[in-house]
């Protein structure tokens, strides 16, 4: 199910991980996120992020593991950037 509601994007500095259009869809406008921290270890599988929005509130497992070497601060001071396309959430460091 994961792949239905998060891409990942590899690059040079780690696997980008947002929302899917199909996820945005489900939830509806966002209005809480909260992301893994920098610095913290996760694991595939384990549940990362968690959204709230109008029509429903999810917890997503990481489809990857690694450090978390970014996040997207402007999405956790206005929500409304994770309902755009290629909306993305974190970033891991294999």
């Amino acid at each position: 199910m994961a792949e239905e509601n998060l891409w990942m994007k590899e690059d040079s500095e780690g696997v980008t991980v947002g929302l899917t259009a199909v996820a945005q869809d489900d939830l509806g406008n966002i209005s809480f996120a909260m992301l893994p921290k920098v610095g913290s270890e996760i694991t595939l599988g384990e549940g990362v992020v968690e959204l709230e929005a109008e029509k429903a509130v999810v917890e997503y497992e990481s489809p990857v593991s690694g450090t978390v070497i970014s996040i997207n601060e402007a999405a956790l001071k206005d929500t409304s950037l994770l309902d755009k396309p290629d909306a993305w959430l974190y970033k891991v460091k294999k």
